[in-house]
C-alpha cells in the first residue's frame, strides 16, 4: 500500500474515532486559555485603590472566623493595590478561594474550586468530566491526535514539488463543499503547527513514563532534594506567629515592588513558612521560592526542590515550560491568542472533516 494512502487511513480512522471527544477537548481548551481574564472578572479580584496599608494575616484571620469559620487558611496571596488579596482555604473534599478587600478585609467573593462553569470547564478540558477514567481518555485522544496531524500535514503537501499559492488561500466564492474542503485542509495546515506543541504539553503530562524518561535524561533522578523544617523552640519560648507571617510579607513587598506575594501558613511545629514571589504574567519559570523558620523567620538555607528559579534544574525547567507552552503564555499574550485560535480551529476539524467523509461515502453509494 503506498505511503501516502496508508496514512490517510490511519487520518480517517483517527478521526472519526477520537473526533467527538478531540472537538470537546479542543473547545474546552481554547476557552480556558483565557482563564487568568475571565476569573478576574466572576471572581471579582478588581478593587478601588485606597491610600492605605495592606491588612495582615490577623485581620484575615479575624474575617474569615466571622464570614467562612469552617474553612482552613492555607495561603494568602498578596498581589498589586487594585487587586484583592486571595485566601486559599480547605474544607474537608474541597478547596475554597476566598477574595479579601486588602485595605478592609471584607470578604467580597467565595468559591468552592469543585463548582462553578469555569471550574467545570477546567474539568471539561481536563477529564470530560469523568473523573480518572475520563482523564485517561483524554491522554490518549491527546497521544492519537499526534499522527493524526502529522499524517495531515504529510497529505497536504503535494506529491511533486513545492506547495502552490491556492495550498495557502482560502477562496470564499467557491462552492460549499469545496469551502468545507479547504476549511479543513487549509486552516488544518496553519493550526497543526500550534496544536502540535499542546499536543506533545499534553501527552507529558498524560503518561508518567514520558516524565519518567524525562528525568532519567536530564538527571533528576541524581538529585537529591532536603526537605526543609522550623527549628522547634522551648515551650517557654513565646512567638506570635503573625508578627513573624507580617514581616515577611512586608519585607519581599518592598523587595519585589512589581511583584505578588503568597505566603503559607504553618500548621505542624514543624512546618516552614513558604513564601513565593510571582512576576505577573512571566510564566511558571519566573517563580522564586523562599523557606523561612516560623518561629524566627530567618531563612532556611538547603537545596529545596522549590527553590530560586535561577537554580532550577533542567527537569524543573522543563516542567514549568509545559504549562506555558500548553496555553501559550511562554510568549505573553500573543502567544495565548496564537494557542485560542489554533485550538478553535482545531475543534472545527472533526467537523469539517465528517463532513468531508459524508460526502465523499454518499458519492461512492451513487
Amino acid at each position: 500500500m503506498p505511503i501516502r494512502k496508508f496514512l490517510a487511513k490511519i487520518h480517517l480512522f483517527i478521526g472519526l474515532g477520537t473526533g467527538f471527544l478531540f472537538f470537546v477537548i479542543a473547545l474546552s481548551g481554547a476557552l480556558y486559555t483565557w482563564e487568568p481574564e475571565i476569573s478576574r472578572i466572576i471572581y471579582k479580584h478588581k478593587v478601588e485603590v485606597q491610600d492605605k496599608p495592606f491588612i495582615t494575616i490577623s485581620d484575615i484571620k479575624k474575617s474569615l472566623q466571622n464570614s467562612f469559620p469552617e474553612g482552613d487558611f492555607r495561603t494568602a496571596l498578596y498581589r498589586d493595590s487594585g487587586s484583592s488579596i486571595e485566601v486559599l482555604l480547605y474544607v474537608p473534599g474541597t478547596y475554597y478561594l476566598a477574595q479579601l478587600n486588602p485595605y478592609n478585609a471584607e470578604l467580597i467573593h467565595l468559591q468552592d474550586m469543585k463548582k462553578g462553569w469555569l471550574n467545570h470547564l477546567k474539568n471539561l478540558h481536563r477529564n470530560l468530566l469523568l473523573g480518572d477514567f475520563g482523564r485517561k481518555v483524554v491522554h490518549w485522544v491527546t497521544l492519537l491526535a499526534l499522527p493524526m496531524l502529522i499524517s495531515g500535514v504529510v497529505m497536504w503537501w503535494p506529491i511533486k514539488g513545492w506547495p502552490s499559492q491556492d495550498k495557502f488561500k482560502i477562496k470564499w466564492t467557491v462552492s460549499p463543499k469545496k469551502l468545507n474542503y479547504d476549511l479543513h485542509n487549509i486552516l488544518g495546515f496553519y493550526a497543526t503547527w500550534i496544536l502540535i506543541f499542546s499536543v506533545l504539553t499534553g501527552i507529558f503530562w498524560g503518561f508518567e513514563s514520558v516524565k519518567a524518561l524525562t528525568k532519567a535524561v536530564s538527571g533528576e533522578n541524581n538529585i537529591t532534594y532536603d526537605s526543609p523544617k522550623s527549628m522547634l523552640r522551648d515551650k517557654t519560648e513565646e512567638v506570635n506567629q503573625d508578627d513573624v507571617l507580617n514581616t515577611l510579607i512586608a519585607q519581599n513587598h518592598s523587595r519585589f515592588p512589581e511583584s505578588y506575594v503568597r505566603i503559607s501558613i504553618p500548621h505542624k511545629k514543624d512546618d516552614p513558612i513558604n513564601l513565593t514571589v510571582i512576576q505577573p504574567n512571566k510564566g511558571l519559570n519566573a517563580i522564586d521560592h523562599y523557606v523561612y523558620d516560623q518561629y524566627s523567620g530567618n531563612p532556611l538555607e538547603g537545596n529545596f526542590q522549590n527553590g530560586l528559579s535561577k537554580d532550577r534544574s533542567t527537569f524543573q525547567t522543563v516542567n514549568g515550560m509545559v504549562y506555558d507552552i500548553h496555553f501559550g503564555s511562554i510568549l505573553g499574550l500573543p502567544g495565548r491568542i496564537l494557542v485560542f485560535l489554533a485550538s478553535l480551529i482545531g475543534a472545527s476539524l472533526p467537523v469539517t472533516g465528517f463532513i468531508f467523509w459524508l460526502g465523499k461515502k454518499r458519492k461512492k453509494t451513487l
